[in-house]
């Protein structure tokens, strides 16, 4: 879904279309973002809670989505931020900067953003359960108990997830840009969906691992 705002920001950038529009669209497809977000925390937090089943929640309480995807967005840029600045600082010190001139240094680059790729589809998950237990946003900044989590969380099973959203993801988009016109839309949508799946999927991973198990929480905040 994060693909909405991107292309109505490039199209504006770009000068294809009018300012207006352009501000109009980018600002309608940030907010189809956060709900989206949104309604995958509160898939995420059934499984938190352990709920039995799949739960599909109607969209009567976007406000509410719109909220929380809002913090999770906050929460990720902040992350975001700092993973940039770290790979800016990897790049510069081992001289990784990619030449047109020579393709192949590009490589070694190429396979270190793979691994923060995949390492932030397994972080985020333990980032937000951090937030929705504690219902402060700067407890998903907290060093200690993230780094406990970490070691709580982190098991063959997880990692084996982390990977999987990444190859699903990765498949997905190779497949439906080839489609001209529709396949991005036709990717957001996917993305959705996959998400969902994993979502849910991430929220009981991190229950399971939870020793002793962690009183529920709450829904949405």
């Amino acid at each position: 879904m994060n693909l909405l705002p991107t292309l109505a920001l490039s199209a504006l950038l770009a000068g294809l279309v009018d300012p207006v529009v352009g501000g109009v669209l980018t600002v309608a497809g940030l907010a189809v973002f956060l709900v989206a977000w949104g309604y995958l925390y509160r898939v995420f937090i059934d499984g938190l809670n352990g709920t039995k089943e799949l739960v599909v929640y109607d969209w009567f309480g976007w406000r509410d989505y719109a909220l929380a995807g809002l913090w999770l967005f906050l929460i990720a840029l902040g992350y975001c931020c700092l993973a940039a600045f770290g790979l800016g600082a990897i790049i510069s010190i081992l001289g990784w900067v990619p030449s047109l001139d020579n393709p192949e240094s590009a490589g070694p680059l190429s396979f270190l953003l793979i691994i923060v790729m995949v390492f932030f589809y397994g972080f985020f998950p333990i980032v937000f359960a951090r937030y929705a237990a504690e219902q402060r946003l700067w407890a998903a900044f907290e060093p200690g108990p993230l780094w406990v989590d970490l070691k709580r969380v982190v098991s063959g099973p997880y990692i084996q997830t982390c990977f999987g959203l990444f190859g699903v993801s990765m498949m997905g988009n190779i497949v439906l840009g080839l489609l001209p016109g529709v396949g991005i839309v036709l990717a957001s949508f996917f993305w959705f969906f996959i998400m969902i799946i994993f979502a849910r999927a991430f929220g009981l991973l991190i229950r399971q691992s939870l020793a002793p198990p962690e009183p529920p929480v709450s829904s949405m905040n």
